[in-house]
């Protein structure tokens, strides 16, 4: 039954602490909606709907059209502390899953954000830091409605980048490539130099 991701989601929410629970509500009611407003929406299969790909704590957002889907994923901190990071790719077919027996191309529905040629993760300005939320705070909603404004503020930089393409140099590198962005190589880009080095 496709739609277990979303299930397993909710079902985390309803657990999370206080505190938690309002950081993710505000990004249900702030960010996810800036996204959908842009065709990147919460697709029932995706990752193959599949406990393995996309993790419990986690919002899968994919634009189904072009030559590259643009892919999204918010993953909330394991921990269930206020935190999340967000991670962003422009997903190729096919993609490539790596597994405990060895790795193989896959269709790109069934993939998740990190599985194609590169994925990126979007950060704050200062350090490069990945993470938006906080450990601890005196007044957690307001530390809590200042970081969730940090990441509003970077999402039409954001938006543009999945509808201009992704820069070719970026791709391949592994690092500081923007300031709000740090990028890494995908798993498909990982097994063709894996391939060649092993030819």
């Amino acid at each position: 039954m496709a739609g277990k991701q979303l299930k397993r989601f909710e079902k985390w929410r309803a657990q999370l602490p206080a505190r938690t629970a309002y950081f993710v509500q505000l990004v249900l009611d702030e960010i996810v909606p800036v996204f959908e407003a842009n065709g990147l929406v919460r697709h029932a299969d995706y990752g193959g709907d599949s406990a393995e790909a996309v993790a419990r704590h986690t919002i899968g957002l994919q634009r189904r059209a072009g030559a590259a889907w643009p892919t999204v994923e918010i993953s909330f901190d394991q921990r269930n502390r206020p935190m999340l990071g967000l991670t962003f790719a422009l997903l190729p077919e096919p993609c490539y899953r790596q597994g405990t027996n060895g790795g193989a191309e896959i269709a790109r529905i069934a993939a998740n954000v990190v599985e194609g040629d590169a994925y990126f993760n979007l950060c704050k300005e200062r350090g490069f830091i990945v993470n938006f939320g906080y450990w601890f705070a005196l007044l957690p909603q307001r530390r809590a409605r200042r970081e969730i404004d940090q990441l509003k503020a970077l999402l039409p930089f954001l938006l543009s980048l999945l509808d201009t393409g992704i820069p070719d140099d970026w791709v391949g590198q592994a690092g500081k490539v923007h300031p709000n962005v740090f990028a890494n190589r995908g798993a498909r880009q990982l097994a063709r130099r894996r391939d060649g080095a092993a030819g």
